[in-house]
């Protein structure tokens, strides 16, 4: 007997079974591989007051690649994604009589995943929406600002409210929010690009006129720099410009700024004043 293989066989018993045992682990490790992998989503679809929404059309769309899993739904509002791989999905879904909606990123990790999606009443959100436009319209904005909370806790992926909401929150001066806000509507949806440009040069304008109004002049004048930069055709901004630097008595790019608000609005009677006044301090030694 070779005396190498009797030392395997009979002076290390211990490493046959270990051998044994490694190799039948390696055979099962890519069964238990896939099974962790493979992972059953379920989603349950309810309206705006909890109750369960009948048989609505959904799918489950991978964020990275786009491919979709298409569920299926049950009377109960209830819906099955069989064989759903981990990664970052968003959940569309839409029901007859009520918004079309879709989630915010959800993050698929386990062997089961469960989670919850509102569909909005059609009737219900129109009454939100007009109810949060009209006060928006009237500058209630803090008013306008609720409607439109509400329907963004159910509906958190429509950027058109996103945006209204923007609007509602420079008009009631809380600007960090206005920001966050059209940023959200830009990255739901890339036709608002410009709108974020707009409604961060309205912000920037906000900004500056409550900084004048401080006598923070310096701050004043940061922010309506950028406010132009945002929208160069604006006269009033010009003309907010003008004054943050004649109250510094920076006579010279006050006289430039009220110059470019008069070329847009050549006839403006308080336009025309403050050049006056601009003017004959300039020339006051």
């Amino acid at each position: 007997m070779n005396s190498s293989t009797a030392f395997s066989r009979v002076g290390n018993p211990g490493l046959g079974l270990i051998a044994t045992k490694l190799l039948v682990f390696s055979i099962w490790l890519p069964l238990l591989s896939g099974a962790a992998i493979a992972a059953k989503v379920k989603v349950r679809f309810i309206d705006q007051d909890g109750k369960p929404v009948a048989k609505p059309e959904c799918k489950l769309v991978e964020k990275t690649s786009g491919k979709e899993h298409f569920g299926k739904a049950k009377k109960s509002g209830d819906a099955e994604f069989d064989k759903v791989d981990p990664g970052e999905y968003q959940l569309y879904g839409q029901a007859q009589g009520f918004m079309p909606n879709r989630s915010d990123c959800l993050t698929v990790a386990e062997k089961e995943a469960s989670f919850t999606v509102t569909l909005v009443g059609q009737d219900y959100y129109r009454k939100q929406e007009q109810e949060g436009n009209t006060a928006l319209t009237q500058g209630k904005f803090t008013e306008a600002a609720s409607h439109y909370e509400k329907l963004l806790q159910l509906m958190p992926g429509e950027a058109v409210l996103w945006s209204n909401i923007a609007k509602a929150y420079v008009g009631a001066q809380q600007f960090p929010k206005a920001r966050e806000a059209a940023q959200r509507a830009a990255t739901l949806d890339p036709q608002h690009s410009d709108l974020q440009k707009q409604l961060n040069g309205l912000i920037s304008l906000e900004e500056g006129r409550v900084a004048l109004e401080s006598r923070d002049f310096p701050k004043a004048v940061a922010s309506l720099s950028l406010a132009l930069a945002a929208d160069p055709g604006n006269a009033d901004a010009y003309y907010a410009l003008a004054l943050a630097y004649g109250h510094q008595k920076k006579y010279p790019e006050a006289l430039k700024n009220i110059d470019e608000a008069l070329k847009l609005k050549s006839n403006d009677s308080g336009f025309l004043e403050v050049k006056r006044i601009l003017t004959h301090n300039s020339r006051i030694k």
